[in-house]
């Protein structure tokens, strides 16, 4: 059974934090508080529910992709959109941006929840203690993912271990070294209560928090724990790579041995708040061509938000079955009203490029540019439809083995780290073919990144990505034109939310250049 998000009505209202621009006038707007409903096992859970659905503000929503695919080395800017400045790395990226204020406020709503509920959950009596500690370790897990986000993205945050009551005007900056320590005991509590499996698809399990400790360890420079932590998720986990990449992300194959931990969409409407919406952003307009109209099965409504950066169109080899499973570069005629002189519905179309060659792959401009399948969502009952319903895959078993291959790096273990690396490229490669066996001497951190982009490109992360390996500047500067010119050091950070800064009665430091 897929675990469904039970949001409680009064869950922002309770949640309103030092941060948030929640007016400062106190008006009492429902009986339903806290302090009523966590007195009650289903209150209990409820919250619980509440501290995961907020992980969809972060996974499948256009916000969390922009502060996380946008400026990298692997995708630059489409048409639309407002939000071009954190592709370009202009002054216009500043602590006025509305999804710079969203993340941190929206990580703070879900580290508030998970407060809340370790904050009372003891005083519940008719809660067993092994359900306790199942909850407890869940949300700690979470409360330590959403400090992932706020650290990678601002550096140092407030740490806040206790639940917010009441508007906060006094929270202070601490550093990041310490709430990642903060991180790492949250998720050790999570592996050693947490079991392989768990109730409900979707909830956390040993696994994911496993996963997450890795990625924690790598954060606080201990590869010799990341590597022990990968080798036990690997060889004990449940988990197994899937046949083909393609198997993957099958829509009907959503809940597979792969994955570590997804977010959940699903098709009830009252549980899916607003979908996963990441089937619009990375599709051009290709609605805007002769002989094409919008279509679920080529990307439906296109929002052209992302379009591949050269680099990453040329990372794969000519057999890595990778490169057609994520990239869409042919479409046919759909449109039968505008259809071009001697072409026939079902024919692929054909594009004139600027010098005036002809070609069926697609261009690769800010209009018309390369889309992604991996968030292609055809259950949708029409192409404009913005709310899809398929999972988001946070954590999946073949970046534990990259994750590994980091940490072996990290520690002269180059041989090893190969031996994981070709386990991924193995799978990778076209029926009936093999990817080029990777030796010792080819493991630096770049490949790792590299290959990183081949596996996990579009599936968010990798702004965090580049910044956690010290690559931002170098691999933007290198392989994206359109922020190349202008970033510069200090945009390995985030500005602060200018709200914060506005409401704080105390001494809020503005990160760097900002």
């Amino acid at each position: 059974m897929k675990k469904e998000y039970k949001i409680l009505a009064f869950l922002t209202l309770s949640f309103c934090l030092f941060i948030t621009s929640c007016s400062l006038e106190e008006e009492p707007v429902s009986e339903a508080t806290p302090d009523v409903i966590y007195k009650t096992a289903s209150g209990i859970e409820s919250g619980v529910d509440g501290t995961y659905s907020l992980l969809r503000d972060l996974y499948g929503i256009q916000s969390g992709f922009t502060l996380t695919t946008f400026g990298t080395d692997l995708f630059r800017h489409g048409k639309d959109g407002s939000y071009k400045a954190m592709d370009l790395y202009t002054s216009e990226l500043n602590s006025s941006m509305t999804y710079i204020n969203n993340i941190w406020t929206n990580c703070y709503l879900g580290i508030n929840a998970a407060n809340t509920v370790l904050d009372r959950i003891d005083l519940v009596e008719e809660i067993s203690e092994a359900q306790k500690t199942t909850f407890k370790a869940e949300v700690r897990f979470l409360r330590a993912h959403y400090y992932y986000w706020l650290t990678l993205q601002f550096g140092d945050v407030v740490l806040k271990e206790n639940e917010t009551t009441g508007v906060e005007t006094d929270g202070v900056r601490t550093s990041k070294e310490t709430i990642w320590e903060f991180m790492k005991t949250d998720t050790e509590f999570a592996v050693e209560n947490l079991e392989w499996t768990a109730s409900e698809t979707g909830r956390i399990t040993k696994g994911a928090a496993l996963h997450q400790l890795i990625k924690i360890n790598l954060l606080m420079n201990d590869y010799a724990s990341a590597e022990s932590h990968g080798i036990e998720l690997i060889e004990n986990g449940p988990y197994q790579l899937q046949n083909t990449y393609a198997d993957v992300f099958e829509y009907d194959n959503q809940v597979n041995s792969e994955i570590i931990f997804a977010v959940q969409y699903g098709t009830d409407v009252l549980s899916n708040g607003s979908g996963n919406q990441g089937h619009l952003y990375f599709t051009p307009a290709y609605d805007l061509y002769a002989g094409l109209t919008r279509d679920v099965t080529q990307g439906g409504r296109p929002f052209t938000r992302f379009r591949p950066t050269e680099f990453y169109r040329n990372l794969f080899e000519e057999n890595d079955s990778r490169f057609d499973e994520t990239f869409r570069y042919t479409w046919t005629y759909n449109n039968e009203e505008s259809l071009p002189e001697g072409a026939a519905i079902g024919d692929t179309v054909i594009w004139e490029a600027e010098d005036g060659t002809y070609s069926k792959i697609a261009p690769n401009t800010d209009l018309m540019h390369w889309g992604m399948k991996k968030h292609d969502d055809p259950t949708r009952a029409s192409f404009q439809d913005q709310a899809g319903f398929r999972d988001f895959f946070v954590s999946r078993l073949s970046e534990t083995y990259l994750l590994l291959s980091e940490a072996l790096l990290y520690q002269g273990k180059q041989e090893e780290a190969a031996n994981y690396i070709n386990i991924v490229r193995a799978r990778a490669a076209k029926s009936n073919t093999e990817l080029e066996t990777i030796s010792a001497s080819d493991v630096t951190l770049d490949f790792i990144l590299d290959e990183r982009a081949r596996e996990l490109g579009g599936e968010e992360m990798r702004w965090m990505d580049l910044v956690r390996t010290g690559k931002l500047e170098e691999r933007v500067k290198a392989y994206n034109p359109n922020g190349a010119n202008n970033i510069q050091s200090y945009h390995t950070l985030r500005p602060i939310p200018q709200s914060q800064i506005d409401l704080s009665d105390v001494e809020f430091p503005q990160n760097p250049g900002y």
